[in-house]
């Protein structure tokens, strides 16, 4: 919560007196997790739901002086879809087992075709900016049905009790020959990823 939240309270606090003198615009760059709510990323995905809605409601409260954009991608890559995460004492490990538990069989966008949409979404004063664009549907199975979403993740990316998490549905599926190589980007499949 402090960097995911607070990080970005404090940031706009700051800034947010010089943004209304120049009719400035905020992006704020969130996740799709805030809604899919990914299992074993629990404390992340609170931490982005809190993004946006504090945004949401600041939109309200900045209106018209300030424009908000929430930009809620799904995966794309970077270091978190290389395998990269915060061990239990706090040190950056490379764990690409529990990358693929966790990420599975959903594709990975390029960054460079985010890039892209967030500048031009903000440019236009889009209020939300969702790359790639499919993932937008699972919003909306969230909000009608939102038992279908939180039956599949259990019974995808959960495993029984004294299982390691490894032997997961996600994780085989994702280990099928020629998956990664279909659905991922080079650069999140690299076989030596280093820790700092």
């Amino acid at each position: 919560m402090d960097i995911n939240f607070w990080g970005f309270a404090y940031t706009t606090y700051f800034a947010a007196p010089y943004l209304r003198m120049t009719n400035g615009k905020i992006v704020v760059i969130a996740s799709s997790a805030s809604w899919l709510n990914a299992p074993r990323l629990s404390f992340y995905n609170a931490s982005k739901a809190a993004v946006v809605s504090f945004f949401e409601t600041l939109r309200i409260e900045f209106a018209p002086d300030i424009g908000i954009t929430i930009v809620t991608p799904g995966l794309i890559e970077s270091e978190m879809t290389k395998g990269k995460f915060l061990n239990k004492k706090g040190k950056i490990v490379v764990d690409q087992d529990i990358r693929d538990v966790i990420m599975s069989i959903v594709p990975v966008e390029l960054v460079r075709k985010l890039a892209k949409a967030v500048v031009d979404g903000a440019c236009r004063g889009d209020k939300y900016i969702t790359v790639p664009a499919w993932i937008r549907t699972t919003f909306f199975v969230k909000l009608l049905c939102p038992e279908v979403i939180d039956w599949f993740n259990r019974w995808f990316c959960i495993t029984e009790p004294r299982m390691p998490p490894t032997e997961a549905i996600s994780k085989k599926a994702i280990d099928l020959p020629g998956l990664k190589d279909i659905i991922w980007p080079d650069s999140i499949r690299c076989p030596k990823i280093k820790s700092n």
